[in-house]
């Protein structure tokens, strides 16, 4: 017996963090989601698995595109059509509503909202139970886990749930402990919502598939799906890669001596020995840039230098397999030397000034929208404008410095 696990698909989901890409790249990217979904359709029909089993999130929104139903009816055909039966769940950005008018082709099970169990039975005469739900709402803060219904006598039971792990107090997604499901003795537990692949449990295996494409630089790394099988009363599974573009990173050193056009070939001498198979899109992240030139430094704050490696990737990115979307400046770890401004005072100042109370002051009505809010909330965001304001004194105080030796001279 074999099937695969995958989740997460969000077909027609919008790239972060990309905006002065070539064309024919940024339609490369967008169609990302769906190459990788059609790979992992493929890779069903060439493994002859017995089923597909997608849980939750198929799409990014609860509407979908036109384009983007036909694509995934057209897959879904494909599996249909090589003897391969197709079981479904929505999750809480896909979820089923009242005036649902998606229609996926014969043959594919959908589940409802409520938790019910299908029954199959395999090419080597294995019966499978197959049970999971479909979200009705954006939020689903009820433990659905005591819902599923107890092992029963088939040679397999496998669960299906777009939920996440109870934390605290709020809980909006199908809140589940991994107790609970070990406690099922179900023999897979196919968990979607969790964007990067993992696992809760070997035994039984309680996993997240993660995401197929990841979207944004938060989603790193290798994704796919899970492909499973049997061996025996066991079954073992293997993370396979199917993404089209992949979110990277890299470091690199600069100094004294680095100049706006050393540092572009440093830059891309880089990105030819990380070369890989799947297009990289690469935060550069500098390091040392207190020894810069008070210009280069501003440039690198301004987004200046970065418009200039555009011009050359524009050249490259093909040879590469990369684009550079962003450079991180890292911020110096020693205290900032500024002519008008002692390390003490600016201690003083940046727990002063860099606190919640005052970017949610200076963001006003902006924190009436949620994703806003809960992005301004974020400690890492706060960090992230320290650094970036101690980047700009930094810069300040080396043009100073450099003013006032020529003033010397």
């Amino acid at each position: 017996m074999k099937f695969i696990h995958a989740a997460d698909l969000h077909l027609d989901s919008p790239f972060e963090g990309l905006q002065r890409l070539p064309k024919a790249l940024w339609q490369q990217i967008h169609e990302a989601p769906f190459k990788a979904t059609e790979k992992m359709v493929t890779d069903a029909i060439d493994e002859q698995v017995d089923f597909v089993l997608l849980v939750g999130d198929l799409f990014d929104r609860e509407t979908q595109s036109v384009s983007a139903q036909v694509f995934l009816n057209e897959q879904l055909q494909r599996l249909i059509d090589a003897g391969i039966a197709v079981f479904v769940s929505f999750g809480n950005h896909d979820y089923l509503t009242a005036d649902q008018t998606l229609s996926l082709p014969e043959g594919v099970t959908v589940f409802g909202s409520d938790v019910t169990t299908e029954l199959l039975t395999t090419a080597d005469h294995s019966r499978v139970a197959i049970s999971g739900f479909s979200y009705a709402d954006r939020w689903l803060e009820e433990d659905v886990v005591e819902k599923f219904p107890k092992r029963s006598t088939a040679d397999f039971q496998i669960g299906m749930l777009h939920g996440a792990q109870k934390q605290g107090e709020s809980n909006h997604y199908a809140p589940f402990t991994v107790g609970e499901l070990a406690a099922t003795n179900y023999d897979y537990w196919a968990l979607g919502h969790i964007h990067k692949p993992g696992v809760l449990a070997k035994q039984p295996p309680i996993i997240y598939s993660g995401t197929i494409q990841g979207r944004h630089k938060l989603e790193s790394g290798e994704h796919g799906y899970q492909l499973v099988s049997s061996q025996g009363q066991q079954l073992r599974r293997q993370f396979v890669a199917v993404d089209q573009v992949r979110w990277a990173s890299l470091s690199l050193a600069v100094d004294e001596e680095t100049t706006d056009d050393s540092l572009i070939q440093a830059v891309q001498a880089a990105l030819l020995e990380m070369k890989t198979a799947v297009f990289q899109l690469i935060d550069l992240k500098l390091t040392g840039i207190e020894k810069l030139s008070a210009s280069l430094l501003s440039r690198l704050n301004d987004g200046t230098w970065l418009e200039r490696l555009d011009q050359a990737q524009k050249k490259a990115y093909r040879q590469s397999q990369a684009w550079v979307y962003e450079v991180t400046v890292q911020p110096s770890s020693q205290p900032v030397r500024y002519a008008k401004l002692d390390a003490a005072y600016w201690q003083r100042a940046q727990e002063t000034v860099f606190t919640p109370d005052n970017v949610e002051m200076t963001a006003g009505k902006l924190m009436q929208y949620a994703f806003i809010a809960n992005h301004l909330r974020d400690p890492k965001t706060t960090a992230k404008l320290m650094d970036q304001a101690k980047n700009d004194l930094l810069a300040q105080s080396r043009l100073e410095e450099e003013n006032d030796a020529d003033h010397d001279d």
